[in-house]
């Protein structure tokens, strides 16, 4: 993005979402400023990301040199603008734009959700479908009719808790315990919490 005040707050806004929601750790370009040149320092952490959010706002030339190293490695890349998706290059025309206003953060945000669950979903789809089962099976033997988190809300949880604990082995017991409570919808409800404590450890 550029380089200006209220984007800044905007990008502190963002990376505390970001990593809140979805267990991401987002840093901006110009993160490491160490010795080296500036663009090699970029491109370094260009090189390193899984994926890139580029906003186009103001039609920054460092942006876009930016975004095309990003695209010569074969990035994933979430475009965004302030201004009028048509309004830029022909070259990015081609692609799908979130077009935010700073006062509709609502919107953006469940855009961006929406973006970055088609770019990194697909590693999770297979994870949601062994929860679902294993919430099937614990609904039938405790005659419970608990629904399911979204895809998107499941795969937020197990983001957050790889990042934290790793994700156990599928032949480990612990690997139940990890799924079932990310899979069920309400997973603050401590009377749920205590029947599903009590049925994995029956289950063991």
């Amino acid at each position: 993005m550029p380089f200006r005040g209220e984007l800044n707050f905007f990008y502190l806004y963002l990376q505390h979402y970001l990593n809140e929601r979805h267990g991401l750790i987002v840093r901006r370009g110009d993160t490491s400023i160490l010795t080296k040149a500036l663009m090699d320092k970029v491109e370094k952490e260009i090189r390193s990301a899984d994926l890139i959010i580029g906003d186009i706002t103001h039609a920054n030339p460092n942006v876009f040199y930016e975004l095309g190293i990003a695209r010569a490695l074969d990035k994933p890349i979430i475009f965004m603008t302030q201004d009028d998706p048509e309004s830029a290059p022909v070259d990015l025309r081609q692609f799908e734009f979130i077009h935010y206003d700073l006062a509709r953060e609502q919107d953006l945000l469940a855009r961006l959700d929406n973006a970055i669950g088609n770019i990194i979903g697909e590693g999770y789809s297979d994870l949601f479908d062994e929860a679902q089962v294993l919430l099937k099976r614990f609904n039938g033997e405790t005659g419970s009719s608990y629904t399911s988190a979204s895809l998107e809300e499941f795969q937020a949880r197990v983001i957050r808790g790889e990042r934290l604990e790793g994700i156990p082995d599928p032949t480990e017991p612990s690997y139940a315990d990890f799924l079932l409570p990310k899979i069920v919808a309400d997973a603050t409800d401590i009377a749920l919490i205590r029947k599903l404590n009590r049925w994995l450890t029956n289950s063991a």
